[in-house]
C-alpha cells in the first residue's frame, strides 16, 4: 500500500470517491429532476454529496485522525466549496463552450480539480508531513 499523504494513496480513495459522485451524477443526468437542476446542478448536487463522504474516507484512509474532526471538516469544507464552485464553472464552460463527449469533460474536470483537492488537503487541512506529523 502507498504511503499515508501521497497522491497515490489519495487517487486510491478517490477511485472510490469518484465512483460513488460518478454514480450519483448518472443517477441524477437520467431522473426526471434534471429538468429541473441542469446539467450543471447534477454535478454540483453530486459534488456536494460525494465530497461529505470524501472528508471520512481521507481522514481515516489517506492522511489520518490526529487533527480534531471540527477543524478537518471546517477546512475541507472549505476546499470542497471553493473546488465545487470552481469545478462547476469549468464543468459548465466545457459542456457549453465545446463539443467534447460529456464524459470526456467529467473525466477532465475530475482530475483537474482531485489534484487541486489532494495539495489542499493534504497541506492546508490535515497538515500532513512525510513523517506522519501533523503540521504546527
Amino acid at each position: 500500500m502507498f504511503p499515508r499523504g501521497t497522491l497515490q494513496r489519495f487517487a486510491t480513495a478517490g477511485g472510490v470517491n469518484s465512483l460513488i459522485f460518478w454514480i450519483l451524477w448518472e443517477l441524477l443526468r437520467i431522473s426526471p429532476l434534471l429538468e429541473y437542476i441542469t446539467e450543471t446542478g447534477a454535478w454540483a448536487v453530486s459534488w456536494i454529496i460525494s465530497c461529505t463522504i470524501a472528508h471520512f474516507v481521507h481522514r481515516f484512509f489517506t492522511f489520518d485522525g490526529r487533527r480534531d474532526i471540527k477543524m478537518t471538516m471546517l477546512g475541507a469544507f472549505t476546499v470542497y466549496s471553493f473546488g465545487g464552485a470552481l469545478s462547476t464553472l469549468t464543468y459548465n464552460i466545457m459542456f457549453n463552450g465545446t463539443s467534447l463527449d460529456i464524459r470526456l469533460i467529467f473525466g477532465l474536470n475530475l482530475v483537474i480539480w482531485g489534484i487541486f483537492t489532494w495539495a489542499s488537503m493534504r497541506w492546508l487541512v490535515f497538515g500532513y508531513k512525510n513523517d506522519g506529523s501533523p503540521a504546527q
